[in-house]
């Protein structure tokens, strides 16, 4: 049984997701019956493609989330200004209880370089290429270990002067 708002779909035969053309046909993405301020209702008898279906949606909405909120700031930041933007952006994040982001210092150089490579994208990128190839480094041979110990020396080194620096 479908569940409500949400579109019959054969069974996927893999993890699979819908491509945007499929998810951009929907003219209403999140079912008001599913989802709420509060949490997702999804039924004890569910199934999976319609477990699928509601994760789906989630994903869906956590990667458009962004565009969403990036569309709307620029909607008032022109009509009213930037200013009150950040003005009821704050407000609205402190009656939601969402946690304000901390600060974080500018580690990244000043120069357009900055637009292209920062540490935290080299971090996310490292994160990513680790988690994918952890189980295949178990079985590199000696040629591979020391290609991938050499690229990563750099980093270790700059990590033990910033150490001997934050223990002196």
């Amino acid at each position: 049984m479908p569940i409500e708002g949400m579109h019959p779909n054969p069974p996927p035969t893999s993890l699979q997701t819908k491509n945007e053309t499929d998810m951009s046909n929907q003219t209403n993405i999140i079912d008001p019956s599913t989802f709420t301020p509060t949490g997702v209702t999804i039924a004890a008898d569910a199934t999976q493609e319609q477990w699928a279906d509601i994760h789906r949606t989630i994903l869906l909405c956590r990667s458009t989330s962004r565009l969403w909120l990036k569309q709307s700031r620029e909607f008032a930041a022109t009509k009213w200004g930037a200013d009150y933007v950040a003005e009821v952006e704050i407000q609205m994040e402190l009656s939601l209880g969402l946690p304000q982001p901390e600060p974080k210092p500018d580690i990244n150089p000043a120069d357009k370089s900055k637009g292209i490579v920062t540490i935290e994208g080299i971090t996310q990128q490292f994160a990513l290429w680790s988690r994918k190839m952890a189980p295949q480094i178990a079985t590199w041979d000696v040629v591979k270990l020391k290609r991938a110990l050499e690229l990563l020396e750099p980093m270790e080194k700059q990590a033990q002067e910033i150490r001997a620096r934050l223990n002196a």
